[in-house]
């Protein structure tokens, strides 16, 4: 299994930074240009295919004042805890899964399920 990561603020939007971006809220931003031909952040939030638009300072608000869901913030990719299943069958065979479903479909010759969290660094067991 690879390790999966999230995008945690760092800071409000500034310039210099070069990345990762997220909004207030979390979704990831891929920004297509730090400053388009009226001085705005283009880039796209999350799967949209629309493209948003930030003033220079990273708000969404078009009067660049009030702080809303939507601002840019500045990021950093972090480990997210994993959480699988784990099968095993008589004969010592073990398949690993990733969710209770998918483990329950194959109880042929199963001897037990484990249920598995990853325990990250600072998160304590």
């Amino acid at each position: 299994m690879t390790q999966k990561t999230i995008l945690e603020i760092i800071s409000k939007y500034h310039k210099g930074y070069l990345g990762p971006f997220c909004t207030r809220e979390g979704l990831p931003v891929e920004i297509l240009t730090m400053r388009d031909r009226r001085g705005h952040i283009l880039g796209y939030q999350g799967d949209s295919k629309e493209l948003t638009t930030w003033c220079e300072n990273g708000q969404f608000d078009k009067s660049c004042k009030s702080d809303t869901p939507y601002d840019l913030m500045c990021a950093r990719e972090v480990p997210a805890q994993r959480e699988f299943w784990v099968n095993e069958y008589h004969g010592g065979n073990r398949v690993v899964y990733d969710s209770p479903e998918k483990a329950q479909e194959f109880q042929v010759c199963l001897k037990r399920t484990i249920h598995m969290i990853e325990v990250l660094p600072g998160g304590g067991a």
